[in-house]
């Protein structure tokens, strides 16, 4: 059970870490709201090239609705198993039982064939049972990705509002960005807004 949440945690983390750059224009290099931004994170002049970079991985680490998804498709990924499970442990009786009704001669040649026709009629819906249960994992993966992936859009969108990047770069640890300087870090700020935001939807 704990493989298989690092494994859905590790899927969806490799999946929803991609290049996140954003052009923003600004709305008035002179104005009141512009200086106040460059004063709070240390910018320079109005007009320069504002970039910020966020971990979007360590959002997602700490990103309160992030495990709530994830728990959703690991019980979904363990209910099908269990069915998938269930139902081959009962065909395996079947094939035990007829393999030894065959080895004491208890049914005949032509009954006998008959049965492993219907045997391997019955394996191949499993079969095809399985992989339509991998498809519908996978289904419901990409879906939780495009949803996480929106979220942290939303979230950047709605904070640089309030900071006026013109720039900003998603960035794992251990990943390309080579260096930055601290302020430009707003994994806190992304973070923050991802959380409220969820908290806010349970309140309603």
């Amino acid at each position: 059970m704990e493989k298989s949440y690092k494994a859905i945690i590790g899927a969806l983390a490799v999946a929803v870490v991609v290049l996140f750059i954003l052009h923003f224009t600004d709305s008035g290099s002179g104005s009141a709201k512009d200086q106040k931004v460059d004063e709070s994170i240390g910018m320079q002049k109005p007009g320069d090239l504002k970039v910020a970079y966020v971990f979007v991985d360590s959002v997602l680490a700490n990103y309160e609705y992030y495990k709530v998804l994830t728990d959703k498709l690991l019980a979904n990924k363990s209910s099908l198993e269990k069915e998938l499970g269930s139902k081959g442990e009962a065909f395996q009786k079947e094939v035990n039982e007829f393999q030894y009704k065959v080895e004491k001669k208890l049914i005949t040649s032509w009954d006998a064939e008959s049965r492993q026709k219907q045997l391997t009629e019955k394996q191949q819906v499993l079969v095809n049972l399985q992989n339509e249960m991998q498809q519908r994992l996978l289904q419901d993966e990409q879906a939780v990705n495009i949803q996480l992936h929106d979220s942290v859009m939303s979230a950047v969108t709605d904070v640089n509002q309030l900071l006026g990047y013109n720039v900003i770069l998603s960035n794992t640890f251990g990943g390309g960005l080579l260096y930055a300087e601290d302020y430009m870090n707003i994994t806190s700020k992304i973070l923050d807004r991802l959380n409220e935001s969820y908290r806010k939807s349970l309140a309603k």
